[in-house]
């Protein structure tokens, strides 16, 4: 059951709750309608964490990818069903009505049904502070499909690595990543054209494809050319040349008027795909897209 923590604002002495009062394992504390009277008792209780239970429409969608709007294109299944690996990058996103925090983490593993294992998340190299009982978002990769589902915090332990106990979801919802999805990107990329080199930032990225934009068109749209950058899938720094073809070329009518250029890979090898690959959901995962 999801639940939703409460603050001293919320509740008010001598006045009738307008829903049950839960500890962090759902049990209730105080019935709805019943009564708060003692302020030193509030005030203690707040501090162990007082919870209501969040509505959750059966029909509700999850945000799978983090693009900022439900995926009517999501499919429920379990979590056997979608088999998330030790070591799986994953994402911890805070439910919150007007911000969400969001952290980097991995799977360590799971323990079905009862809670699932994954590193603790940190901020800069410290540890975030979370509470048991604490309420995320998680989404994360697998294959082709991108995974959600949301679960709460059943335990934070510091031994022998930090790492948090989640509450073991009884459904996922997951939707399949088009081969086109696009990540905003920022790499200073250089350019073989027929007639030279150039240069030219990309700024988004697909595994079938790149824009691209500089001072001056570089290439003619039908012209093949060479594309050289830099990424970052996983932490591992891979520099790529890539053969691509040039489909579109446009002035942009901006500040900076630059020419956008757009190109489509062609004849990418398995492993340049697969670095591509994780680049593009790596950015989907960091919630850019």
């Amino acid at each position: 059951m999801p639940l939703i923590p409460l603050t001293e604002n919320d509740l008010s002495l001598g006045v009738p709750l307008p829903w049950d009062v839960l500890d962090s394992e759902g049990s209730v504390l105080f019935a709805k309608s019943q009564l708060i009277d003692s302020q030193p008792v509030l005030t203690q209780l707040l501090k162990l964490g007082l919870y209501r239970a969040a509505p959750e429409p059966a029909n509700e969608r999850l945000d799978v990818t983090g693009s900022g709007a439900a995926a009517n294109e999501a499919q429920i299944s379990s979590l056997a069903q979608v088999q998330l690996l030790p070591g799986d990058p994953v994402q911890l996103q805070t439910l919150h009505a007007t911000h969400a925090e969001r952290y980097q983490v991995r799977m360590v593993g799971l323990f079905a049904p009862i809670s699932l294992l994954v590193t603790a998340p940190t901020v800069q190299g410290k540890l975030v502070f979370v509470k048991e009982g604490q309420q995320f978002l998680v989404r994360g990769f697998v294959g082709k499909d991108a995974v959600a589902y949301k679960t709460r915090v059943l335990k934070s332990n510091l031994a022998p690595f930090p790492y948090l106990h989640l509450a073991y979801p009884e459904s996922v919802q997951s939707m399949r990543i088009r081969a086109s999805a696009r990540v905003p990107v920022d790499l200073v990329t250089a350019i073989a054209t027929p007639v030279g080199q150039a240069a030219a930032r990309l700024v988004d990225l697909s595994v079938g494809g790149a824009r691209l934009v500089s001072p001056r068109a570089f290439a003619e749209k039908g012209h093949e050319v060479k594309i050289s950058f830099r990424i970052n899938p996983s932490g591992m720094e891979v520099y790529l040349t890539l053969n691509a073809v040039v489909r579109a070329v446009h002035r942009e009518e901006s500040a900076q008027n630059q020419t956008a250029t757009g190109v489509e890979f062609v004849g990418l090898t398995d492993q340049e795909r697969l670095y591509l690959t994780n680049m593009v959901y790596q950015n989907l995962l960091k919630d850019v897209l």
